[in-house]
């Protein structure tokens, strides 16, 4: 995968994908976006470079398609 972004079925609206750096630095942010869109995703860069291959933690709070809200933690493996 390219990119990472929220993507299933009844998801509606993302209200906030954030991606953190093993020391808790925030490498990605990004609120208020529909779910299942790859341009709206995290490509891998930091600040206009490619990331350093390592594990990052991201946060996503997401609306389903009936109002519902889901928070999702988690890691990805930056492999480059």
């Amino acid at each position: 995968n390219d990119v990472f972004y929220p993507r299933g079925k009844g998801l509606f609206r993302v209200q906030l994908l954030q991606i953190f750096n093993r020391w808790g630095e925030m490498v990605f942010s990004k609120s208020n976006f529909y779910a299942n869109n790859a341009a709206d995703g995290w490509n891998g860069m930091y600040k206009n470079k490619p990331a350093t291959t390592d594990v990052y933690t991201y946060v996503i709070e997401i609306i389903c398609d009936n109002s519902s809200i889901l928070n999702f933690k988690g890691n990805i493996a930056l492999i480059q």
